[in-house]
């Protein structure tokens, strides 16, 4: 199962990295997560894992999808908490919360102080890519994210600080991963 963790662990990245750049979570990645779990979870849980481990993540998209609706989360990030939920299950759940949370909190912090250098680090990072995955296997799947324009991490007319959530998630899912893994 460990290598099911480590491949969860990379496409929560994935996401993470997905949205630090262009605020938008690949809906293809969360059902990787998902069908990554699927795989595993029949393989080494009894069915009443799963059970539990689903009834989980369906609290979790209902609640993350409320929160989306009052503008609080995207979409992207409801879809990403919810799948990630999966992995964390009953015995883990409130650490994966709770490690999210303060992932996002201290996430917020540095959006405040260092909102400009974000954006031009962004924009680095960004042609940096471009370069590297040219021509390569994945330019089709990263040309359609590439192409739109860049957007600041100010929502535009308002002073509003817009945040990638999905990188806290992914600090809650490397917490998830080195508990399942290392059992600390």
């Amino acid at each position: 199962m460990q290598t099911f963790y480590i491949i969860f662990s990379l496409l929560a990245c994935c996401a993470a990295l997905f949205d630090f750049l262009f605020y938008r979570i690949p809906n293809i990645i969360c059902i990787l997560i998902a069908l990554v779990f699927f795989m595993g979870s029949i393989i080494f849980y009894p069915f009443e894992k799963i059970i539990e481990a689903l009834l989980f993540s369906a609290g979790t998209l209902g609640i993350s999808f409320l929160l989306y609706a009052v503008r609080v989360l995207g979409a992207g990030d409801a879809k990403l908490l919810a799948v990630c939920a999966l992995w964390a299950g009953s015995t883990n759940f409130l650490l994966f919360i709770f490690v999210t949370s303060i992932c996002g909190g201290l996430l917020g912090i540095f959006y405040i102080s260092f909102a400009d250098q974000i954006d031009k680090i962004r924009l680095k990072i960004n042609l940096f890519l471009t370069k590297i995955l040219q021509d390569g296997f994945m330019w089709a799947f990263y040309k359609r994210y590439e192409d739109l324009p860049f957007k600041s991490n100010r929502s535009i007319g308002s002073k509003k600080l817009i945040l990638p959530y999905g990188i806290a998630i992914c600090g809650g899912c490397l917490t998830v991963t080195y508990i399942k893994i290392w059992g600390a």
